[in-house]
């Protein structure tokens, strides 16, 4: 339960970007390519010297179609002290070949796309357990159950609107996806209208938001230039017997230029904030947690001229200890528990 708590906490706080045009003509990737995240490199030509200011914004038009790599890599590692100190850690890296479509764009720039899931393909450690999962290529029943989330999204689409500085405002046309989800669950004849809706609300909340997230982000209001900073406030959210409050942060650390485009690139992170009380009591065990250490990075590089975001790489590390204090028949038992999250993401415009 924790180590899915600090996985959906991290999709939340993570950073991102995406971007491009419907004229490039399309790339035919082998099996090889397709996967081979963190492969792009953009070749930047120099600096841009005019020191004017520029407006963010994202510039797409009807027709447009994009084609994105986003990897995700994460790694939890749990260690439990007590008699004895026992580690365990799972490693997992998913990658997600996309397209982005665009189908309206209004006068004030809103657009609506649809978001296709062209593959997707997993690979994880547990111990010494090696899992293994591309939707579309797997046949076994066991595992296409087994990873049926992953299976769903398989030559699926959803759609998505968002204004030009990147505020999500819906995220809707899931339903292929959660039916087929419950199709391969075998539960699709067994659930209410309401229950259905539920999970289709469930997949749009802890499954496309956080790709949402990574391809369409934030951008600023106002003007910016070389060393423009700003800083956007998140909501509070709920961990444990804490309260998180954090402000991603945003710095232009350069502009450059990539075809005769200015690219501002930005080294972004976060401040985090934590209160609470550090102790709780559940079941009869008394939990008392140190406050846990948070950092996040990332560099996003942005085409001021085209207005849209190119790539991406973003690095969350979330450290939580406490101990645990409990009556037992044996007498009082204590052990201390450390949790440590790494989760790494990496947008590539294809």
């Amino acid at each position: 339960m924790l180590k899915q708590l600090f996985v959906l906490l991290f999709t939340l706080i993570l950073i991102a970007a995406c971007g491009d045009n419907k004229n490039e003509p399309e790339k035919i990737l082998s099996d090889k390519e397709k996967y081979a995240f963190d492969s792009t490199d953009l070749k930047l030509e120099g600096i841009d010297n005019s020191g004017k200011p520029f407006l963010m914004e994202y510039k797409f038009k009807k027709g447009d179609k994009v084609s994105y790599r986003l990897t995700n890599i994460s790694n939890n590692v749990q260690t439990m002290i007590m008699d004895t100190t026992i580690s365990q850690g799972v490693e997992q890296k998913i990658v997600y070949l996309l397209d982005l479509i665009v189908n309206e764009v209004d006068e004030e720039g809103t657009s609506e796309v649809d978001i296709k899931v062209n593959s997707v393909k997993l690979e994880a450690t547990a111990g010494a357990e090696y899992f293994k999962f591309e939707a579309g290529k797997d046949t076994s029943k066991e595992d296409i159950k087994k990873y049926a989330e992953f299976q769903s999204f398989y030559n699926n689409s959803f759609s998505v609107r968002f204004n030009k500085k990147g505020d999500i405002l819906e995220i809707f046309r899931a339903d292929k996806i959660s039916n087929k989800f419950l199709e391969i669950k075998e539960a699709a004849d067994s659930l209410t209208t309401e229950q259905k809706s539920m999970i289709r609300q469930d997949l749009i909340n802890k499954l496309l938001q956080p790709i949402v997230t990574q391809l369409i982000r934030k951008v600023p209001l106002k003007e910016v230039y070389k060393d423009s900073t700003w800083q956007i406030q998140q909501p509070t959210i709920p961990f444990l017997s804490y309260q998180i409050d954090y402000t991603n942060t945003y710095k232009v650390a350069s502009v450059e230029k990539l075809d005769d485009d200015r690219i501002a690139v930005i080294d972004a992170g976060a401040i985090f904030n934590y209160s609470g009380q550090s102790k709780a009591n559940q079941g009869g065990i008394l939990y008392t947690f140190q406050k846990p250490l948070s950092t996040a990075e990332g560099k996003i590089y942005f085409d001021v001229d085209k207005g849209h975001q190119i790539k991406s790489r973003t690095k969350t590390r979330f450290e939580i200890t406490y101990t645990m204090e409990a009556n037992t028949p044996m007498g009082k038992q204590k052990g201390t528990r450390k949790d440590l999250t790494l989760n790494i993401y990496v947008v590539e415009k294809l």
